[in-house]
């Protein structure tokens, strides 16, 4: 079975939770551990998938725990970034790096093919001209490392997640990876200092609350990241992490078009500009994602 069709879908899903995020974090969410805590107790919600499942080996379960503690620290990074820089600089930056880091890995194991790796690297050229006029500005040094930690940290989660895949079957591995996360909330409300981080306000920010129209906002943003992880994760099943993750060009296109639709009502989350000249190597940068898609079809 291919994984293009899953794949393509869940970067659309992931594009729509990355715009929430990038508005949630501007406005009403003043630290990046919020998420991680909401996100650690949703988690919690596998468990009605249990009795689907078959006990895994103890090899299997270590490995899919490791791939949810890494991918989740990659994520408390890459939310940190996302505080400061651009969605349109920060999430691009990371979306490259995470499928060169998984094809130099995977050149260096032997699993993929030469037509494979012709295909991830148009990919990631195509990904790169999508996004390049929008690596300017002024970049702090923080914000750097965290891209950098962020997708290393997601690349090495990915290989190991496809280790367990090998190993047994797709949902077993899918609900037993989130038991590692449980405790992430339980700690976060045993230790007083994170738990004032969490639930208590800040100045002239207020605490987060989940039962508002901001927390139904969360929640739809939340929604959409689990089901792009879902398919992901199924994507990642199926084929080569480097050639699932070489498809994130996709994502920025969907990206690119809700900034656009989204950039004049709320211009303090969405600072980016558009001109007739940006359209030039978006133009390219859609072409090149086309060819990439074309071979790995082939």
């Amino acid at each position: 079975m291919t994984h293009l069709p899953f794949t393509l879908l869940a970067y659309f899903f992931n594009a729509s939770a990355v715009t929430i995020d990038k508005f949630m974090l501007s406005r009403h969410i003043p630290n990046p551990l919020v998420y991680i805590f909401y996100f650690s107790a949703f988690s919690a919600l596998a468990l009605i998938l249990l009795p689907f499942t078959k006990i895994p080996t103890l090899v299997v379960f270590l490995l899919a725990s490791l791939s949810s503690v890494l991918w989740t620290t990659g994520a408390y990074f890459m939310f940190k970034a996302l505080q400061i820089g651009q969605v349109s600089r920060v999430i691009p930056i990371i979306g490259t790096l995470v499928p060169v880091f998984l094809l130099f890995q995977s050149i260096i194991t032997g699993n993929i093919t030469a037509q494979e790796i012709l295909a991830v690297f148009i990919l990631i050229l195509g990904l790169v001209a999508l996004t390049i006029l929008d690596w300017k500005g002024s970049i702090k040094k923080s914000e750097v490392l965290y891209e950098i930690l962020a997708a290393l940290l997601f690349a090495v989660s990915y290989i190991i997640l496809r280790e367990a895949y090998l190993r047994a079957e797709f949902l077993t591995v899918l609900v037993w990876s989130r038991f590692i996360i449980l405790p992430v909330s339980i700690i976060i409300l045993l230790i007083p200092s994170l738990k004032k981080i969490v639930f208590e306000s800040r100045g002239n920010q207020p605490a987060f609350n989940i039962i508002s129209k901001s927390g139904l906002l969360f929640l739809i943003g939340q929604g959409a990241g689990g089901a792009s992880e879902l398919l992901l994760t199924y994507s990642i099943s199926l084929a080569n992490p480097a050639l699932v993750n070489s498809l994130q060009g996709s994502q920025y296109i969907f990206l690119f078009i809700f900034s656009l639709l989204l950039a004049k009502k709320y211009p303090g989350v969405f600072t980016e500009k558009f001109t007739a000249l940006k359209l030039i190597p978006k133009i390219l940068g859609i072409l090149l994602i086309g060819t990439g898609l074309f071979l790995l079809a082939k």
